[in-house]
């Protein structure tokens, strides 16, 4: 398969428009085929970052990560497990957090451990 991906800064929308190409396939044919005998398959999907936060004006993002991972716990506690609203802090800390940090804060808040304030 191929695809073209169109990156933007951060907040701004990523689209990915994908073409999927049968394993074993002579580019050449496929794209022949694609042109006069079918149409391509094509699924665009939207990817969406944290939006840019006048409070982290810098390229350092340690504190914006820690600060979105604090909303959305404060938004769980205050809203609930099952609400929709934290969705979006979910969003912003898992784009801009690294995988191992958020497993550490998870393990230190089950322990009663984590240092920032929930």
């Amino acid at each position: 398969w191929r695809t073209s991906l169109f990156t933007g800064r951060t907040g701004e929308t990523l689209r990915a428009i994908l073409i999927f190409q049968l394993p074993n396939q002579n580019p050449a044919s496929f794209l022949f085929a694609c042109s006069h005998l079918i149409r391509p398959v094509m699924a665009e999907i939207e990817l969406k970052t944290a939006p840019a936060d006048f409070r982290f004006p810098t390229t350092n993002q340690t504190r914006h990560c820690f600060t979105r991972y604090i909303e959305f716990h404060r938004c769980l506690a205050a809203k609930g497990e099952e609400s929709v609203d934290c969705a979006k802090f979910a969003k912003y800390y898992r784009s801009l957090c690294p995988g191992e940090w958020v497993e550490r804060w998870n393990e230190q808040r089950e322990n009663g451990s984590f240092p920032g304030p929930l």
